[in-house]
């Protein structure tokens, strides 16, 4: 039975960004999220084997009519000067996507 309880889009944000938690830490990353609401980055993961540092921004991921391109949020000039990767959510076939923070990079065909 499905549950049609209508959320506000701070808590659709605040439950996608614990599934980015919890994507994180089974791909073998340590993961640190941001206590407020308004910091450029939403989690940080590192990965122990390698030491590499993910600055993360979690957004969902929005489909063209036509199924033929995804559009991520753009990200702030602040947040691609940070290195901030966006981590987007495509809710039609339930997968992450994890890309750069460039401009050019903020829409992707398939």
């Amino acid at each position: 039975m499905k549950n049609n309880i209508k959320l506000d889009t701070s808590k659709v944000g605040d439950l996608l960004e614990l599934q980015a938690v919890c994507w994180f830490l089974e791909q073998g990353y340590e993961v640190f999220r941001n206590d407020c609401s308004c910091g450029p980055v939403d989690i940080i993961a590192l990965n122990k084997e390698t030491n590499e540092i993910l600055k993360i921004d979690v957004k969902t991921i929005t489909i063209s009519s036509d199924g033929k391109r995804m559009h991520f949020p753009k990200l702030r000039h602040n947040q691609v000067n940070l290195g901030v990767k966006l981590l987007g959510f495509n809710k039609k076939t339930n997968t992450w996507i994890l890309i750069d923070g460039k401009p050019e990079s903020q829409q992707i065909s398939f």
